[in-house]
């Protein structure tokens, strides 16, 4: 007897949580119809509650989407020239290299050194939390640049920093204001919000690390993440992008054609990944740091949607899980080209 997709997929989730440990909500939409959700695990295992719709988990990367459509907004109201350097809007940028570019800066081939990827940056000024961002921003500008302006390309948090710090400037708004006001709401993403240090928030999921073979509960790790990886929210809210680009919401279609246009040095559009997977155009972004990872993957040409929640900041289930539900809904095939969007975290 044929097996269903349920079937296959639960077979696969019962043999990967044999082997590895896991802990998160998959669901998977298409045309706007939920063919398979799965809670796997605890939201938190110590104190036995279990995972729910109303769920919260921290975005990581995967916020990056999400700013990328609010500094566009302003774009497409005249108010920000991507194609200028950032210090025209943030004075504490006005030491960055002559060629960087907003547009560079969104597609992730500014060469701006990041605050955790330079050593000695760190050692000086790290941990911290976000009250002295610009203050570090202004330190940065002294750092080397990683390469040349448009020359290649590397994934860091630094370059969606800025671009909230141009929101922030811009629209006269803090970035959790702006987000909440001109994105979140709109979209429909009902409780979605910029995370700040020491913000209650019921339902928040507790993250988790791996120690010798066990799952060890951890203290979220949102800051140096401004802009780049500081929004939480419910699996409902991650949908809400799907819609945002299926149906070009809030921006306009001309800007929505150069948010989805990968740069010409690797397959980064403005805030998301454009690739072909499988034959198919995908259009993808993850998000990964201590106590979860997250992973967003959208089929245009068959409104397929893939959102995979973890709190579990540990392991390859992102990669693993996107191919088992590939194989299981379209058939077997050859394992894709992984992409490194959050290096350390894939």
């Amino acid at each position: 007897m044929k097996r269903t997709f349920e079937e296959k997929m639960d077979t696969f989730i019962e043999a990967y949580c044999r082997e590895h440990l896991f802990s998160g909500v998959l669901r998977i939409t298409v045309k706007d119809k939920v063919i398979l959700q799965r809670f796997i695990g605890m939201a938190d295992h110590e104190n036995g509650v279990p995972f729910r719709d109303s769920s919260i988990f921290s975005f990581y990367s995967l916020s990056k989407p999400f700013c990328a459509i609010g500094l566009m907004k302003l774009y497409d109201r005249g108010l920000v020239d991507i194609d200028s350097h950032p210090g025209r809007y943030v004075p504490e940028a006005a030491g960055f290299h002559p060629a960087v570019t907003i547009r560079k800066i969104l597609h992730h081939i500014s060469g701006l050194p990041d605050f955790m990827q330079t050593g000695d940056f760190a050692e000086k000024y790290a941990p911290g939390t976000n009250d002295k961002l610009r203050e570090h921003l202004q330190i940065l500008t002294g750092y080397p640049m990683m390469f040349e302006p448009g020359t290649c390309a590397q994934y860091s948090n630094i370059n969606f920093t800025v671009a909230a710090l141009i929101i922030e400037n811009v629209s006269g708004m803090t970035f959790r204001e702006y987000m909440a006001g001109e994105v979140f709401a709109p979209l429909g993403m009902k409780t979605a919000q910029v995370d700040e240090h020491g913000l209650f928030v019921p339902e928040r999921v507790q993250g988790y690390e791996e120690r010798d073979g066990k799952l060890v509960p951890v203290e979220r790790a949102s800051d140096w993440m401004f802009g780049g990886g500081d929004i939480i929210g419910r699996v409902d809210d991650v949908y809400c992008l799907n819609g945002a680009i299926k149906h070009r919401l809030l921006l306009k279609e001309e800007t929505w054609q150069q948010v989805l246009t990968p740069s010409p040095l690797d397959s980064m559009g403005l805030g998301c990944t454009v690739t072909e997977w499988h034959g198919k155009k995908r259009i993808t972004h993850n998000g990964g740091h201590t106590g979860f990872r997250t992973l967003h993957i959208q089929l245009p040409e068959d409104d397929f949607d893939v959102i995979l929640m973890s709190n579990c900041g540990f392991g390859d289930a992102r990669n693993q899980f996107a191919e088992a539900i590939h194989e299981a809904y379209y058939g077997g095939s050859e394992p894709a080209q992984v992409l490194e969007m959050d290096k350390g975290y894939i």
